[in-house]
């Protein structure tokens, strides 16, 4: 699989966002993300099946918690591109 950056922006409660997401695949062939946000440490979004959509999984601990709004947000343009 190769792979490419996006760069995508979003606005969240009208604050600019500019979103960077390379994907690659585990082991078992699922396809996660590392996702910059506006030049964040990276976090990692990937599929959880309890919450059927994708979203932060592991976030680095200087990164801390990524907001929920921006967490769904951001699993939603990431699984628009996956799924086009």
């Amino acid at each position: 699989m190769k792979t490419r950056t996006e760069i995508f922006e979003l606005t969240i409660d009208g604050k600019p966002l500019v979103v960077k997401a390379t994907p690659y695949q585990t082991l078992s062939t699922e396809t996660r993300f590392r996702v910059s946000i506006n030049d964040s440490p990276i976090h990692i979004f990937g599929w959880d099946k309890d919450l059927n959509r994708l979203t932060a999984i592991d976030s680095s601990s200087a990164a801390g918690s990524v907001p929920n709004k921006i967490d769904e947000a951001v699993g939603r343009q990431l699984y628009q591109r996956v799924a086009a």
